[in-house]
């Protein structure tokens, strides 16, 4: 019976927009989430990369 009560309850807290609005939130926190991860997924290689170019190519020697 507790648990039915609980269940009840919950589920109409669910339904305010109080809680939906939350949620919104939480989404968008998400979604923040899983862009970072992307972006830094994506950059990462490409700094790589240029250190490596960097690295292949003669350093310019200042003349006097």
């Amino acid at each position: 019976m507790q648990l039915k009560e609980s269940l009840k309850e919950l589920a109409a807290f669910m339904r305010e927009e109080r809680a939906q609005s939350e949620w919104n939130s939480v989404y968008l926190l998400i979604v923040f989430i899983i862009a970072a991860i992307l972006i830094i997924a994506l950059i990462k290689p490409m700094f790589k990369q240029s250190q490596d170019i960097i690295k292949d190519q003669p350093v310019l020697q200042d003349k006097k």
